[in-house]
């Protein structure tokens, strides 16, 4: 029998380091798309990433238990 020692601690301590990880790692993309787009600034298809991107964090926020993004007006692109 393989059993492990990872506690429900220790396994919510990894995954806050990968979740605080990846909102680096997506704030640094977003700034890459930002630059992009001053560049293209005519460029609807920037406008839409970010459309559908607020949609989706707005989804994580919720799961996290703050549903006022999903449920403010506008949220739609």
């Amino acid at each position: 029998m393989n059993e492990t020692t990872e506690t429900a601690e220790t396994a919510y301590n990894l995954r806050a380091g990968l979740a605080e990880d990846l909102l680096k790692r997506i704030a640094a993309q977003l700034a890459e798309h930002k630059a992009r787009q001053a560049a293209r600034p005519q460029h609807w298809g920037y406008a839409g990433d970010l459309g559908r991107l607020n949609e989706e964090l707005a989804q994580v926020l919720a799961s996290l238990g703050d549903r006022s993004a999903v449920d403010e007006p506008g949220l739609k692109h």
